[in-house]
């Protein structure tokens, strides 16, 4: 689909079955390209975040899984290789940032212990952590002494990118970062994603079109399990070559 020196994630006959071998996913062909932002569009149960989850190697206990997956060239489907990448070089963003947290720990300790996994202690850890969080727009002083609870959700996904800051990955998945959102806080976030278009690849799950319009570099549009359409997301968005396409984005659209 593009130049292989451009591709970081290629995903090739991706087929997954649920607990009770019913496929969900049906044969999948994709590429994301390196320092781009790839939107997953569709219907709820289209597939889209079962596609990420996929790629994060987070399938439901029971899901199967066959076709390839390979990061930068190598397979992400041999035994233990997405322990390997996973929350360093792959980071999955979960669609709740409520439950991305441990709800009895202040959110200091949880990013002392994000730092600790990106190798860093002492005063570089600290200095790390306080960076993160004013680059996201939030007061080091006031949300260190926080418990989840005390934190708006448009704050705590702001926490969660912090950690991307922290950790630096390569690959950010995105999993409906601002379906839970105000107005007010999904333009913060989505501004803080043209951000770090600059420094990663992001593939982001998204039922908002316009979010995709304002943020995505390429569109993939899924329909009952399987991927219907790619492209440029302002070629697609205005020249959808499939009818399926077309009629979803009239939808949203009109």
């Amino acid at each position: 689909m593009t130049d292989a020196d451009d591709v970081i994630l290629n995903v090739a006959g991706l087929r997954v079955r649920d607990s009770r071998d019913r496929e969900i996913l049906h044969g999948l062909d994709l590429d994301v390209r390196r320092g781009e932002c790839l939107a997953l569009v569709g219907e709820s149960g289209a597939g889209k975040s079962l596609t990420l989850r996929a790629l994060a190697g987070l399938l439901p206990h029971g899901f199967t899984v066959s076709g390839t997956m390979d990061f930068e060239g190598r397979t992400l489907c041999a035994p233990g290789a997405f322990a390997a990448v996973r929350g360093r070089r792959i980071l999955y963003m979960a669609q709740q940032a409520m439950t991305a947290f441990d709800p009895l720990v202040r959110i200091g300790v949880q990013l002392g212990e994000t730092a600790s996994a990106a190798g860093l202690s002492g005063s570089k850890a600290d200095e790390a952590v306080s960076r993160a969080l004013r680059a996201v727009g939030l007061d080091p002083a006031r949300i260190l002494r926080a418990f989840p609870c005390e934190l708006s959700g448009g704050m705590l996904q702001r926490v969660m990118t912090a950690c991307v800051l922290i950790l630096r990955p390569d690959v950010i998945l995105a999993d409906e970062p601002t379906s839970a959102l105000d107005p007010i806080s999904t333009s913060k976030i989505e501004e803080l994603a043209m951000q770090l278009k600059e420094q990663y690849t992001i593939v982001i799950v998204t039922h908002n079109m316009q979010q995709a319009v304002r943020i995505s570099d390429h569109t993939a549009f899924f329909l009952l399990g399987e991927l219907v359409e790619y492209g440029e997301t302002e070629k697609l968005f205005s020249q959808p070559q499939d009818k399926r396409t077309e009629d979803y984005i009239t939808g949203r659209f009109g």
